[in-house]
């Protein structure tokens, strides 16, 4: 049976490190995230268990390339912090504690690494330190959402509000349904764009996301020019997150 594991924490100190003598792993991910409110029906850790799904199954695309650091599990939320339960951390601190997960990963011999985020208030944050961060390390780094990566046509095509990612939402209802739908209260559900989310919609795109993260991965590790901006999708296009111009 081939080994799949990939999350650095499930290894032992002697298979990271003979893999790393051995060239074997070429790049890592490093999962960013929130727990934080999701309106009344679902789990506060909707971004951080999608984060790291995207994740392990995409370094499993790629076997045995690709290790994946544990989650980084709170974000910058203060925008959600009336709303108690939410978690957050001031967006320095974040950043900073980035940083030091991708450092420690370079130090251990990684020349790729990809910040692979799930959560919107994570973006303008880190999107004014990352050619910081590059600059430092001297490594191959990258910063996406993991929604970056798809189809403008494919959004809209499953997608009736034509909006992604949205919050606790049409896409986040309709993605936890199909990952843990045990994590959806759906009795709970208050707005209408929630009420939209199915099991459907979220299995039609949960497998191009964890597809276009693992090109983005074999891209990064062949050394390929990328031009992939940071964005959320509206029903008149993609717009830049961190300037909001359309892209």
């Amino acid at each position: 049976m081939a080994d799949e594991r990939v999350f650095v924490g499930d290894l032992t100190r002697k298979e990271f490190r003979e893999r790393i003598a051995a060239g074997t792993i070429k790049a890592a991910i490093v999962p960013t995230a929130a727990t934080e409110q999701h309106n009344e029906h679902l789990h506060m850790i909707h971004d951080t268990l999608h984060a790291s799904y995207m994740a392990e199954h995409a370094a499993q695309k790629l076997l045995p390339q690709v290790v994946v650091a544990s989650p980084i599990a709170i974000g910058v939320s203060e925008h959600w912090m009336p709303h108690i339960g939410t978690l957050t951390v001031r967006p320095e601190i974040f950043c900073e504690y980035v940083f030091d997960v991708c450092n420690s990963l370079v130090r251990a011999g990684i020349k790729n690494v990809l910040i692979l985020n799930g959560h919107g208030g994570n973006v303008k944050p880190m999107m004014r330190r990352i050619d910081e961060y590059k600059d430092k390390l001297g490594i191959n780094l990258r910063f996406q959402s993991y929604w970056d990566v798809y189809d403008p046509a494919l959004v809209q095509q499953h997608m009736e509000h034509g909006r992604l990612p949205g919050h606790a939402d049409e896409f986040e209802t309709s993605t936890m349904l199909y990952l843990a739908p045990e994590r959806v209260q759906t009795e709970a559900i208050d707005n209408e764009s929630a009420a939209l989310g199915t099991r459907e919609k979220g299995e039609a795109l949960v497998g191009p996301a964890v597809d276009g993260v693992a090109e983005l991965l074999r891209q990064m590790i062949d050394g390929e020019d990328i031009n992939l901006p940071t964005v959320t999708f509206y029903p008149e296009g993609k717009r830049d997150l961190v300037s909001g111009e359309p892209v």
